[in-house]
């Protein structure tokens, strides 16, 4: 089986005078070895986007992933036309969100402008499991447009490295009807035991199918991870919950997509070695 060299690199963006451009410091990889490198560079979006005044309108925070699967050109353009078209999306919102808090700021009178905070736009990337396989990335999102809290929510992209192919339940499990079922037992059993189990609402037990989409699971080094968003069985207050279903109970799951090795899945270099931040 061929060994990859796995590394993560949180790119810090610096702009340069006139050019616009970020500055890279890449982790250490064996040149030898470069064509068997899959590559995760997080490129931050943090900006501040102001009025003609110069008064903060949106504050923009986060990060969009680019991939480098090394020797799959194929593979690895799908997977960045994947996430060009998420930060595509991500600026028309910006769009909308700066408009909305210009015609906010001004409707409100002096004395409220003076408590102004703007809005805040975010999303980010984080890569959870890299290997053979499987590249699982979670993607964090919040938004405030006044109020008393921002709202956030989660979700989750699976993909096989070898074709830049998105994964769903189908590809993943042996029988997809039976391993919903499942997986839905499983989130009733864990959250009959959660310790917030008070903080969730009344006759929660009947949203618990609604809680996994194509969105909202991963593959991580322990487990199937189910992402349960707020307001679906429980209010802001207890935040986003996520489920794990140890790879060694979930039975519809395909051999192939578990790791070999606890944090060293199907025989590869750890992605914790060579990560920067």
């Amino acid at each position: 089986m061929i060994s990859r060299v796995l590394s993560i690199l949180l790119l810090t963006t610096c702009l340069v005078s006139n050019s616009g451009k970020a500055q890279v410091i890449p982790a250490e990889i064996d040149s030898s070895r470069e064509a068997e490198v899959i590559r995760i560079t997080l490129q931050k979006l943090d900006q501040v986007l102001k009025d003609k005044n110069g008064v903060p309108m949106l504050q923009v925070q986060g990060n969009i992933p680019v991939v480098t699967i090394g020797g799959n050109q194929k593979a690895t353009k799908k997977m960045n036309d994947f996430y060009q078209n998420k930060r595509k999306a991500f600026e028309v919102q910006q769009a909308i969100d700066f408009k909305q808090a210009q015609e906010d700021y001004k409707g409100r009178s002096e004395e409220e402008r003076a408590y102004w905070e703007g809005y805040g736009l975010g999303m980010s990337y984080m890569p959870e499991r890299l290997d053979e396989k499987v590249i699982s990335l979670i993607e964090n999102n919040d938004e405030y447009t006044g109020g008393a809290h921002p709202n956030s929510w989660r979700y989750a992209q699976n993909f096989d490295p070898n074709t830049g192919r998105r994964l769903t339940l189908k590809d993943i499990t042996t029988d997809e009807k039976a391993a919903i079922t499942f997986i839905n037992q499983e989130l009733l059993k864990q959250t009959n035991k959660y310790e917030y189990k008070e903080y969730f609402f009344e006759g929660y037990e009947k949203n618990i199918k609604d809680i996994l989409t194509e969105d909202t699971w991963y593959l991580s080094d322990n487990g199937f991870v189910v992402i349960s968003n707020e307001y679906i069985i429980s209010p802001h207050a207890v935040g986003i919950l996520e489920f794990t279903i140890p790879y060694e109970v979930f039975p519809y799951l395909k051999k192939e997509y578990r790791p070999l090795s606890k944090g060293v899945p199907n025989e590869v270099t750890s992605p914790m070695e060579n990560k920067v931040y």
